[in-house]
């Protein structure tokens, strides 16, 4: 990613949000078109299907895979097609989309980009990680929307205004950190209750 340039990660996009996805993409390179955009596909077999959307799109698009140092230029869409960087992309990022939300799939891991400094945005599902509770929701770590344009109007806020990503990473470290020990505390109540202690 290019000096000072604007990156969005969209993590994790399943087959059945696609068509969501690619209207926030739209939307926000309508409102944003400087900001560079990568896409991350969780199913490699989808890369085909990406490739003849964005062209469908007329947007401005490229490989991963093709690209080398600073290649990509302003407004450009990322079609990620290898393995391994999606933590590399969190850490870059302005802004950060976790899918799996938007449709009932039960969402995906919106942990990893706190850990960067990132408050995630995430669809209305997210049953998978609902054990996290919903106080992360009312902290302001996490960004939870109703829909593809609520989830682009959120983006677009956080990338006009960035956040202080050293505070949301402490803030996100502190959180999971006082939620740990979960089956500990269950066994230790376990032996209680067996009269084992």
């Amino acid at each position: 990613i290019p000096a000072g340039s604007s990156f969005l990660a969209m993590g994790s996009v399943r087959q059945e949000e696609e068509q969501m996805i690619d209207q926030i993409v739209r939307d926000i390179h309508c409102h944003l078109p400087d900001t560079i955009i990568g896409i991350f596909p969780r199913h490699m077999h989808r890369i085909e299907q990406w490739k003849e959307m964005l062209n469908q799109s007329g947007l401005n698009w490229r490989l991963r895979s093709g690209l080398t140092g600073d290649a990509a230029e302003k407004g450009c869409i990322i079609l990620w097609d290898t393995f391994g960087e999606l933590n590399q992309a969190y850490a870059l990022a302005s802004a950060v989309f976790v899918g799996g939300s938007l449709a009932p799939l039960g969402g995906q891991n919106f942990l990893e980009p706190m850990i960067y400094g990132i408050r995630p945005v995430i669809g209305p599902h997210w049953d998978n990680f609902a054990w996290v509770g919903e106080e992360i929701i009312r902290t302001g770590l996490l960004i939870r929307t109703q829909n593809w344009k609520a989830a682009a109007s959120a983006l677009i806020g956080q990338m006009k205004a960035p956040a202080a990503k050293e505070s949301i990473r402490q803030s996100a470290v502190h959180y999971i950190s006082q939620r740990t020990g979960g089956t500990e505390q269950a066994c230790r109540l376990i032996r209680k209750e067996l009269h084992m202690e």
